[in-house]
């Protein structure tokens, strides 16, 4: 059963640009390695174990040899330099979670070994798992579990100090087109906890922090989100130290960003690659 959250994934056209413009924004975005065979590499924000992920594409043909005749990270862009595509949940039970999804067919999914070498030569081992076996652009996330030991991994892709005040992820935005069987894989599949629930939304809880599924009826976002990218995680909602130094130090760089309320920050999407970040009071 899913413990916390882990990482969001937000793939992005070109690394070396998104990990600038990231950093621009005061997100402290180091080089992540490469997943070997898979043609992709990364860029990490790492706040303590839960991180941000950009993911790229290096090799095309490499990405699509291993994919075969599935769509590749470059499809789910939809057009843009970057997306929100997904998140994982932290776990460590992987096998036996694999056992109450429901794979293509009658047969569930298997938890799928995956690694990273990281520039200084350390390598990462995880496995992953992905209710219907798809983890980009579905409105639930996919499961990880890592074989590095949360203490070493620490030690080895270490939490940054990020110059915008942000300290973690506190809520991921979710749109689905039919809330009722997205809500049946987060309660049943993933076993988690069901706080709040209207016609069109519901919230659950995961470690310290809350998922929003979105529905679209009566909801001109979500029906916007749905007609451009489909279904999935659209919004990112971090914590910061102090809100009022937050947005000095944007308006020092000349970030453009919306306060709608008191206690929330939204980033313009022109600043982030078109990704929806809000940032909120720790």
């Amino acid at each position: 059963m899913p413990t916390r959250f882990d990482h969001a994934v937000i793939a992005v056209r070109d690394l070396e640009t998104a990990t600038r413009q990231f950093q621009h924004l005061g997100f402290d975005a180091q080089p992540g390695g490469k997943h070997t065979g898979r043609g992709t590499h990364n860029s990490l924000i790492r706040f303590g174990l839960d991180y941000v992920e950009l993911l790229s594409v290096y090799d095309e043909a490499e990405a699509r040899a291993f994919n075969r005749n599935e769509p590749i990270l470059l499809d789910s862009l939809h057009g843009k330099d970057a997306a929100l595509v997904g998140y994982a949940l932290a776990t460590t039970t992987i096998e036996q979670d694999a056992e109450r999804f429901v794979g293509r067919g009658t047969i569930p999914p298997r938890p799928n070994p995956m690694q990273r070498r990281r520039p200084d030569g350390n390598l990462l081992t995880w496995r992953t798992l992905a209710p219907g076996d798809n983890s980009w652009d579905r409105p639930w996330p996919f499961l990880i579990q890592w074989d590095t030991p949360d203490e070493q991994r620490l030690l080895i892709d270490q939490p940054g100090t990020q110059p915008n005040g942000t300290t973690g992820w506190t809520q991921v935005a979710v749109a689905t087109r039919k809330l009722e069987s997205a809500l049946a894989v987060y309660r049943d599949q993933l076993g988690l906890e069901l706080i709040e629930q209207s016609a069109q939304h519901a919230t659950l809880r995961v470690g310290k922090g809350t998922i929003e599924l979105l529905a679209p009826e009566d909801n001109e976002l979500v029906q916007q989100i749905l007609s451009e990218k489909g279904e999935g995680p659209f919004a990112l909602t971090f914590t910061v130290k102090d809100l009022a130094q937050t947005r000095t130090f944007l308006e020092q760089r000349g970030i453009r960003f919306e306060q709608e309320a008191a206690d929330t920050l939204s980033l313009a999407q022109n600043e982030t690659l078109g990704v929806r970040i809000n940032l909120v009071n720790q």
